[in-house]
């Protein structure tokens, strides 16, 4: 049908003005002032003069008189042409469906309609108030715009949204690199300290035994060159020193014996598995919330069983408490105002059944809140 298909024509095209047909021949793009209509063509200031050269006779109207003038291509295609046959023209009007039709639309849509009129016949019973059509026209199109206008801000506000929580994503992450590279930092250190104690200790056992292997080699040769002489006093310095060497060796080896240093897997490292099962048991670094904004004054009820919670604090100065104001953040916690208690905030995290007092801090000092009657969150 000719109406079911909504109109693809630019609005730059409609109010487009008249073009020189004398120009536009030459590829000039001129707008007219003058049109003949003994020649059905559009004239500038400086064709119209050699036209009359000619035509001094001719019927042509000024831009006064434009009421005068005929359609252009644009708007006689927009108006007379069917929006769904592109190439056929408006012929008839359908009583029954109220919508203009062609001739192919009448053969494929219209065959059986009872009440389908030329349109030249129809118009003789209808009357149609352009001025107001007008101005019905151009309200719509200043909506549209406002909206556009609307929409446009707020795809600029989407985006501004999303570079900066994009950054505190990135922010975020950043700090758990940093505090994840302090955790490596600390266990590194720790890794160093007992490398540098194992090792000292084994480097001071390496230098004893070196000690003790040089002092018995010594102590060797020494006795070896004794057996092929006979030096009593000699021999008897040097039994007495070899048995010392031998005490003192034997005393080492007891000490080595109660604490023994076994390094076929020296050091071990028992990684922190309640950090690894918690970020594998994560999601996501956080809640991606999209606060949809509705009508301020539409009311709605939400239905949920009845649940209790305890919101005193151990600073409580009163006995019970006077919850005068209450706030739902987007991340889940709730917010209320204790006005008897002077409490200005309290985190009440009730998936958890987790609370904690706030301080006056995050809402206001101390002075300006000294009876809390109510808040607003603004995101």
């Amino acid at each position: 049908m000719a109406t079911s298909v909504g109109l693809d024509y630019n609005s730059l095209d409609l109010v487009e003005d008249y073009v020189c047909s004398a120009c536009e021949s030459k590829n000039i793009w001129e707008s007219s002032d003058y049109f003949c209509a003994t020649c059905m063509k559009y004239f500038c200031r400086q064709c119209i003069y050699f036209h009359d050269q000619l035509y001094a006779n001719h019927c042509k109207y000024g831009r006064e008189e434009r009421e005068k003038w005929p359609f252009t291509k644009t708007v006689e295609d927009l108006l007379l042409k069917c929006d769904v046959h592109k190439d056929k023209k408006l012929k008839t009007f359908c009583h029954d469906h109220s919508q203009l039709c062609c001739t192919d639309c009448v053969l494929l849509h219209h065959r059986l309609c009872t009440n389908v009129a030329l349109i030249s016949e129809s118009v003789q019973n209808m009357s149609v108030d352009m001025q107001q059509l007008s101005i019905n026209l151009h309200t719509i199109l200043d909506e549209l715009n406002k909206f556009k206008c609307r929409q446009d801000a707020s795809i600029q506000s989407v985006e501004a949204s999303w570079s900066e929580k994009l950054k505190e994503i990135k922010d975020l992450r950043n700090k758990l690199n940093a505090d994840l590279d302090e955790l490596e930092n600390k266990t590194l250190k720790e890794l160093d300290e007992i490398r540098v104690t194992l090792q000292t200790s084994l480097k001071e056992d390496v230098d004893n035994y070196s000690r003790l292997e040089d002092e018995f080699q010594a102590l060797s040769d020494a006795v070896h060159v004794l057996c092929d002489k006979s030096e009593k006093e000699v021999e008897f310095i040097a039994s007495r020193k070899c048995l010392d060497k031998i005490q003192e060796y034997e005393s080492y080896l007891k000490k080595m014996k109660k604490n023994p240093v076994k390094l076929n897997s020296p050091i071990i490292f028992m990684a922190n598995g309640d950090i690894q099962n918690n970020l594998s048991q994560q999601t996501s670094l956080g809640r991606i919330i999209n606060l949809k904004i509705q009508n301020p004054d539409q009311e709605f009820t939400v239905k949920r069983k009845l649940e209790y919670y305890t919101v005193r604090t151990w600073n409580d100065t009163k006995k019970t408490c006077n919850i005068s104001g209450i706030c739902c953040l987007p991340s889940g916690e709730i917010i209320v105002t204790d006005y008897d208690n002077k409490i200005q905030g309290f985190f009440s995290f009730f998936g958890t059944r987790r609370k904690s007092a706030l301080s006056p801090r995050i809402f206001c000092s101390p002075q300006q809140l000294n009876f809390p009657q109510d808040f607003i969150f603004f995101p």
